[in-house]
């Protein structure tokens, strides 16, 4: 089983917690943390029924994450990128440069020394996409160059990205998930900037179903596998509301529900999963950049306070490898591209 989000992924065994991490940013058009928080909402199709359950259970562990900032830096400040792992490096694809402008770069760093290797392209260059891993390709899936593209764009660790297929229609701003052989994109926006509820899925990248509707339709949230669950943390909502859900995804049924709320409106955020926790990275809370740190108990469905980050930090990617997550690039204070990355530790 594997996990992933314009972010992360993550090889695992059966029951064990994953963490997805999005590319989350501003949008092509609109840039910034969406607005006061939407209700929650139910919906319901020919295949997926849809309940909202908001209430949040306290949990009484008490797990904080250590971050310090890592000892080297990105080739190039990036954000809104893709960054996945082939169990020992980093694989950082795309994203926006400093001038704001897509990347069509690809690097692969040592976490152990920072050293950085450019090993290809993606073509087209996009931002705002997502990404799993399926054996030994990087999967790039749709994002914005701009415009908004469709394409799934696969990268065998030189020379320039190949297309093996095309979403239904264009998405930016979603998240990813690899469980068992099947791809899943949730979340995310159309050429018009409006939230997408409709999850698909494949089993190869290149022919794509609906496989269920989100409760609530955002783009831009936090995303995290834990089994079999895909949870979405916040997102911007509809007239760029910003969502305090936490919605649990369920693959085998295509059904949504919210199990929690978050204690703000959230948009814009990292996750990973350490020592049996979720925590919620940065992003805009109450539609302000943000150090915060929140920790999810997927059991208890609890949430709960879990430090902070040093800087203010929005729109990143992150990764796990081994006890260790890296939250990669980002946009820092004053909405500056970085080229810093963040070591994280639970305790």
């Amino acid at each position: 089983m594997w996990a992933t989000s314009a972010g992360t992924l993550i090889p695992v065994q059966p029951g064990r917690v994953v963490a997805v991490a999005v590319v989350l940013a501003a949008g092509l058009a609109a840039c910034g943390g969406g607005g006061s928080d939407s209700a929650a909402t139910s919906s319901t199709d020919a295949t997926t029924t849809t309940t909202v359950a908001p209430t949040t259970t306290t949990s009484a562990a008490v797990t904080t994450l250590e971050v310090t900032t890592a000892p080297w830096s990105l080739p190039a400040p990036v954000s809104r990128e893709v960054a996945l792992t082939d169990g020992t490096a980093l694989h950082v694809l795309g994203g926006q440069d400093a001038a704001h402008s897509s990347s069509a770069a690809v690097n692969r760093i040592d976490p152990a020394t920072g050293v950085a290797t450019s090993i290809g392209t993606l073509a087209p260059a996009v931002h705002d996409a997502a990404g799993v891993r399926l054996g030994a390709d990087d999967v790039v899936i749709a994002g914005g160059s701009p415009p908004a593209r469709a394409t799934v764009q696969a990268f065998s660790g030189t020379g320039a990205a190949r297309t093996i297929g095309q979403l239904p229609a264009p998405r930016t701003d979603h998240g990813t998930a690899l469980i068992g052989t099947t791809v899943y994109v949730l979340g995310g926006a159309d050429t018009a900037e409006t939230p997408v509820g409709e999850v698909l899925a494949s089993g190869d990248g290149v022919t794509w179903r609906a496989a269920g509707t989100l409760a609530e339709p955002v783009r831009y949230p936090a995303l995290a596998v834990v089994g079999n669950a895909i949870y979405l943390f916040g997102g911007v909502g509809p007239a760029h509301h910003d969502s305090t859900s936490v919605q649990r995804y369920d693959p085998a049924t295509g059904t949504t529900q919210v199990v929690a709320k978050l204690p703000a409106p959230l948009s814009h955020a990292s996750a990973v999963v350490l020592g049996g926790s979720v925590f919620v990275l940065g992003g805009f809370v109450s539609d302000q950049p943000s150090t915060q740190i929140l920790r999810f108990d997927p059991a208890t469905a609890g949430v709960t306070t879990a430090g902070a980050l040093a800087a203010s930090l929005t729109d990143g990617a992150a990764v796990v490898i081994g006890d260790r997550g890296y939250l990669v690039g980002g946009e820092g204070p004053g909405r500056a591209t970085t080229a810093s990355v963040e070591i994280l530790r639970a305790h």
